[in-house]
């Protein structure tokens, strides 16, 4: 299948420039972990074609697209970028939303339960993350990434953008927790105290 946009520097392009306008600098690691969740959400979605003319390996800093990372390690850049369509724009506008400000350890948690990584890892390191792959990671795509579906990388079902799971404390022995259509979390209540009809006078 034919990528979505010509280059993967043409991705890089427009994060870069959503970096400058909001006044960050883009961090090197984070830009390849952005360029990564984009991959995998559009193949998510569009049947397991790729974003970008690009192959990630499983490494220990993480994805990286090693043909780029050397590029960027050499200062290459394109000085045209191509403009992405609507629907690859929604694609790295979710990506931005969730990632562009994160601290490093939002990213590394989410990250840390990826499916198709954890896959690659176990194949040996620097092995290819397979596109089949990082599809099934993110069934939900968008949606989930934002938190908008059932399908989550969190049990409790928060959205990466949460800092802390949305269950504060564990349950006693005589609560139960169970999990609504939608995929919140919920916890049985047992009131402390027997109210009888007479406390009501």
């Amino acid at each position: 299948m034919r990528p979505a946009i010509r280059s993967t520097f043409d991705i890089v392009a427009w994060f870069e420039e959503k970096s400058e306008a909001a006044g960050s600098a883009l961090k090197p690691n984070i830009l390849m972990q952005m360029l990564y969740v984009s991959q995998a959400l559009y193949a998510s979605e569009h049947n397991k074609a790729k974003l970008m003319p690009a192959t990630f390996l499983a490494t220990d800093a993480g994805p990286i697209e090693p043909d780029l990372f050397l590029a960027l390690e050499q200062g290459i850049s394109v000085a045209d970028a191509v403009s992405p369509s609507d629907h690859v724009e929604e694609i790295l506008t979710a990506v931005w939303d969730v990632f562009g400000n994160a601290e490093p350890e939002i990213v590394k948690a989410a990250l840390s339960k990826d499916g198709a990584i954890k896959a690659a890892i176990k194949r040996g390191r620097n092995s290819e993350i397979l596109i089949e792959d990082m599809a099934s990671a993110y069934p939900g795509g968008v949606s989930a990434l934002k938190g908008h579906s059932q399908v989550s990388q969190f049990p409790d079902g928060s959205p990466f953008k949460v800092k802390h799971s949305n269950l504060d404390a564990a349950p006693t022995a005589n609560q139960e927790v169970r999990f609504t259509a939608d995929g919140r979390s919920v916890t049985r209540w047992m009131p402390k105290k027997r109210i009888k009809s007479s406390d009501l006078h």
